[in-house]
C-alpha cells in the first residue's frame, strides 16, 4: 500500500509542477518528464517485484501501448500539446491500474487508470463551453454588444462554433496573455483594405505566436479569441477526479443506459 501511495503522490507532484509551468510559461521542460517517467517506471517494477503480479505487468504494457499510442496520435493530429501526451505516457507507466487503496465514489473505473484520467480531463475541459456560452449570452443580450460586427458574412456554423468556444477581447490584449488564441484571421487586399474571417479549426502549434499576432497589428476594436487553459491543468483535475470519483463518462453512460 505504501509503495502504491508513493506512486500516487509522485504522479500528483509532477502533474502539479507541470501545470504550474504550463500556466506560467506555456511550456513544460522535458526535464520534468525525464525524471517522472523513469521514477514512475521504477516504482511500478518494484511493485511487480514485491507482488509477482503478472496481470499488473500486462496492464502496464497495455496501458503504455494504448494510452501512449492514443496520446501520440492526438498530438500529431494537432489536438494535443506535447506536454499533454508526455504526462499521460508517464501516468500509464506509473499507475497502469486504479490504486487499490482508493475506492472511487462512483464505483466505475477503466481497466487503464490513465485512460480514465484522460476521459475526465476531456469532460472538465468540455464543461468550460457552458461558461463561455453563458458569458456570450450576457455580452450579446445583456450588454447589447454586436458579437459579430465586421463578420456578418461569415457562415452561421462558424458563428455558432465561435459563440461556444471563444470570447471577444480588445485587440490590444493579444500577446499580453499566453492563453488567448486568435479565432480570426486578417488578410490585406490590393486596395489596402483588411478583411476579417473566423478561423475555427487550427492545429496546436501550427504557427508561432509572433506570426499569429502580426496580422492584427494596426487593427482596432475587439476580436474573437479562445481563452484556453493548458490541457495539462485539466489532466491534473482529471487525475484527482479519477482517484476520488472514478471514470465520470463511464458512470454517466451507465446511468443513461439504466434510465432507458
Amino acid at each position: 500500500m505504501y509503495e502504491e501511495a508513493t506512486r500516487v503522490g509522485l504522479s500528483l507532484f509532477f502533474l502539479a509542477i507541470s501545470s504550474w509551468y504550463d500556466l506560467k510559461e506555456r511550456e513544460v521542460s522535458n526535464r520534468v518528464w525525464m525524471v517522472f517517467a523513469p521514477l514512475g517506471l521504477a516504482l511500478s517494477l518494484l511493485h511487480f517485484h514485491l507482488t509477482k503480479d503478472q496481470s499488473f505487468l500486462v496492464s502496464m504494457g497495455m496501458s503504455a501501448l494504448i494510452v501512449g499510442g492514443f496520446s501520440v496520435a492526438l498530438f500529431y493530429l494537432g489536438l494535443f500539446g506535447g506536454a499533454d501526451a508526455k504526462a499521460l505516457i508517464c501516468l500509464s507507466l506509473t499507475l497502469p491500474v486504479q490504486p487499490s487503496f482508493v475506492r472511487p465514489l462512483l464505483k466505475m473505473v477503466s481497466p487503464f487508470f490513465a485512460f480514465s484520467v484522460l476521459v475526465n480531463a476531456v469532460v472538465f475541459s468540455s464543461a468550460s463551453i457552458l461558461g463561455i456560452a453563458l458569458y456570450n449570452l450576457y455580452r450579446g443580450f445583456g450588454a447589447g454588444e454586436n458579437l459579430f460586427e465586421g463578420l456578418e458574412s461569415e457562415p452561421l456554423l462558424n458563428k455558432i462554433l465561435a459563440f461556444f468556444t471563444g470570447i471577444k477581447v480588445d485587440v490590444n490584449k493579444l500577446g499580453k496573455s499566453p492563453h488567448y488564441i486568435p479565432l480570426e484571421t486578417v488578410s490585406a487586399g490590393d486596395d489596402g483594405s483588411r478583411t476579417r474571417r473566423l478561423r475555427i479549426f487550427f492545429r496546436l502549434g501550427e504557427e508561432s505566436e509572433e506570426e499569429s499576432l502580426n496580422e492584427f497589428r494596426g487593427l482596432k476594436g475587439k476580436v474573437w479569441v479562445t481563452p484556453s487553459l493548458p490541457f495539462i491543468v485539466f489532466i491534473t483535475a482529471g487525475f484527482v477526479a479519477a482517484l476520488l470519483l472514478g471514470d465520470i463518462l463511464m458512470w454517466s453512460a451507465a446511468q443513461l443506459v439504466n434510465a432507458i
